[in-house]
């Protein structure tokens, strides 16, 4: 049994949960055909839905029994069922394809996987190759999808995907998506084809969007706040939650050798669970924390800055707008001392 298949009746049903919050719709498109090199190719268009991978086997199989070797997938799908789409992954690593994600082209969400699982991987420039965590059948977040947001990202790993990718599948929201860049993708041997676009025009700001922030000025901050570190306040422009989460992982990874200090802790008190990515931020030591409640839901985002000492923490709640300081006892617990 391959490294990605499922293990388990318990991982069969995480995985069965959708990684994408689209509607239920019809099953994706799989054919099978010739490519421009003569060799035969798969196309993969639309929303995996379950049997999806047993369409695929039949295409590869309908390519071999007239003498030809399935040397490329092409990928243009939002993403869908995780299970169905981890088979397909599995039969794309053991047939030893590439993957392409053409131009106009979109693959998200449990799509990634399929991409990730290509011998070369290839994607066009004006394309997207996008990753979340995963909910349920209803997009909603729940115990289960939790547990196949970590069965996807050990998959992820299997597949060679960098740890600072496979950090932002884990605290991305299923009803966010993070884009990767053309930068991200070189990052995990991905071949960029084509020209880059030309960047947008220089003109009035767009209004703010929901889970965005206006930038702070420095006027507005003082030492040890944390608002003061964020790329923000150097700017007019908004920074999103994503855009700030992508930043963090990268920097977490650059200190400490390509691995985002990540951490995980819960409270059965509280009935809520933390996740963390610690880095250095302008000399600072700095978190991003996302805590979730029993059923896996978020109901906080911060970002903190630590003391000198790391005893004590100022936090900015990043939907509210609120601060709060917290200080550590001597067991190491946290506490919230004082709001801002």
């Amino acid at each position: 049994m391959s490294a990605i298949r499922i293990a388990s009746a318990v991982t069969c049903c995480a995985l069965g949960a959708m990684c994408s919050t689209i509607p239920v719709g019809q099953s994706a498109e799989i054919k099978s055909g010739v490519g421009k090199s003569g060799q035969a190719t798969i196309w993969i268009t639309g929303e995996l839905l379950p049997g999806d991978s047993d369409k695929f086997s039949s295409a590869v199989k309908q390519a071999n029994d007239v003498g030809r070797y399935v040397a490329n997938v092409r990928l243009d799908s939002p993403g869908g069922n995780l299970l169905e789409g981890a088979k397909i992954a599995d039969s794309i690593r053991f047939g030893k394809m590439s993957t392409n994600v053409g131009k106009t082209a979109v693959c998200a969400s449990a799509c990634f996987l399929l991409f990730a699982a290509g011998s070369s991987k290839n994607v066009s420039y004006g394309a997207q190759v996008g990753v979340h965590g995963a909910s349920n059948e209803n997009g909603e977040e729940t115990t289960a999808s939790g547990a196949a947001t970590v069965s996807m990202a050990k998959m992820a790993k299997e597949l060679g995907v960098p740890p600072a990718i496979i950090g932002r599948m884990v605290v991305t929201a299923p009803s966010d998506m993070v884009w990767l860049s053309p930068q991200d993708l070189q990052s995990m041997g991905t071949t960029m084809m084509g020209k880059p676009s030309q960047t947008a025009a220089t003109g009035a700001p767009l209004p703010l969007e929901p889970g965005q922030v206006a930038r702070q000025t420095p006027q507005q901050t003082r030492p040890g706040d944390p608002t003061s570190l964020l790329p923000s306040s150097k700017t007019n422009a908004p920074l999103t939650w994503e855009s700030f989460v992508n930043d963090a992982i990268e920097m977490s990874a650059r200190q400490n050798g390509g691995r985002a200090n990540s951490m995980r802790g819960c409270q059965p008190e509280l009935k809520v669970c933390i996740n963390a990515v610690m880095f250095k931020m302008d000399g600072t030591d700095a978190m991003i924390k996302v805590t979730k409640d029993i059923n896996d839901k978020i109901i906080r985002r911060e970002f903190c800055a630590f003391n000198n000492s790391g005893d004590i923490r100022l936090c900015l709640d990043w939907d509210t707008q609120q601060k709060h300081r917290d200080m550590k006892d001597a067991r190491g617990d946290w506490s919230k001392v004082a709001d801002e």
